[in-house]
């Protein structure tokens, strides 16, 4: 193992997309009610039943009554790829999403894609948490989510990445500013993208604030060998769906109904249409709360095979801190043995053990709003 790194507590974590997709989706529902209900087959669906999705012994009466938590996840699938199968994608941005029944408020909790997990299969291991998916298909990254952090996600929503740069394009392009030191690798991203989905696509050669295409976007929010790595690449993927919700705002029913065409093919979930419709229903009562990154306090070796990995300092306080920030009125949780388990690996494999304490956070909680 390679000398621990320790992130500077002012660097800022940022977001990734699905906080934005969120709000985005309830545009088109609150404006297209109907073409939505009428377009939701359109959605791949997940006939796993939920009651084989495994959750954590941990998870109290309040937790289960007052919240509803769910996990969305940004997929690098392919366009003919059965999201709800093992073996097609990988989950580049990940996303838990918590809300509060009575009061609406939706909390949310990035988890890094390069975080230090134990996966949940038959054969336990650690690998970065973006191996989840491809592993074991959306079941096992639920289930991944639940044993190591304590929580009862039943539910989950997947995008293919691909959906980002149609509904984009649908919008009429979006407002980036570019800046010159990423140029070359959105560039090399854009190529990848136009051999991957088929839609063609020029370069982006200049930097500066300017409208950017699906294709041009998407390359834009998946560069990560610019700045500090995953952690500024979700800021980017943050920034291009802020646009999106922006655009959205302005556009009429027509403009946001061909979005729901080009969009909803590219989804999977395991909800049935009442459940997305019923959550539908409160959509301009939700409000967004704050969002943190997880784990919040972390280092960043490189452990052999398993490359760069976010391993968090430690497991077992992170998931407290976890939970105080996404359930505050749950006085019952006590971490669960597993994941005092798990944290105690992760400590031994990686000599990352060093307790979660206010003076190590990475950052504070930040507005989903916020521009910055």
């Amino acid at each position: 193992m390679s000398k621990k790194r320790k992130k500077s507590k002012n660097k800022k974590l940022g977001l990734i997309l699905v906080a934005e997709v969120l709000v985005f989706v309830g545009l088109l529902v609150g404006y297209g009610w109907y073409y939505v209900n009428h377009s939701l087959d359109l959605v791949a669906k997940d006939t796993t039943s939920k009651d084989e999705i495994d959750v954590s012994d941990a998870v109290t009466d309040t937790m289960k009554e007052k919240y509803r938590t769910i996990a969305l996840f940004g997929l690098d699938a392919r366009t003919s790829d059965d999201m709800t199968k093992e073996g097609v994608a990988h989950s580049d941005a990940v996303m838990i999403a918590c809300i509060n029944n009575d009061t609406h408020e939706v909390k949310i909790a990035s988890v890094y894609r390069d975080c230090f997990l134990e996966m949940a299969r038959s054969t336990p291991s650690t690998q970065k948490y973006t191996h989840a998916y491809f592993l074991g298909g959306p079941t096992c990254a639920v289930e991944t989510l639940n044993k190591n952090l304590d929580l009862n996600i039943k539910d989950y929503v997947s995008v293919n990445f691909e959906a980002l740069a149609r509904a984009i394009d649908a919008l009429g392009g979006v407002t980036i500013n570019v800046k010159e030191k990423e140029l070359n690798n959105l560039n090399k991203n854009l190529q990848e993208q136009v051999q991957v989905t088929g839609i063609q696509s020029e370069g982006v050669w200049s930097a500066g604030e300017q409208t950017l295409n699906g294709t041009q976007a998407t390359a834009y929010a998946r560069i990560r060998k610019v700045g500090n790595g995953d952690f500024e690449r979700t800021q980017r993927q943050r920034a291009v769906i802020a646009a999106m919700v922006k655009k959205a705002k302005e556009s009429d029913l027509s403009t946001l109904n061909k979005v729901i065409q080009e969009v909803f093919p590219l989804v999977a979930t395991n909800m049935s249409n009442k459940e997305i419709m019923d959550l539908a229903a409160n959509v301009f009562d939700y409000e967004l709360g704050d969002n943190i990154g997880f784990p919040l306090s972390n280092e960043t070796p490189t452990l052999g095979s398993k490359g760069s990995v976010v391993v968090p300092a430690d497991l077992l306080s992170n998931v407290k801190n976890l939970h105080e920030f996404l359930y505050p009125e749950d006085t019952e949780y006590s971490p669960s043995s597993e994941v005092q388990r798990i944290s105690a690996a992760i400590t031994n494999e990686t000599g990352i053990g060093d307790e979660f304490t206010d003076d190590k956070k990475t950052e504070a909680p930040t507005s989903t709003n916020s521009d910055n």
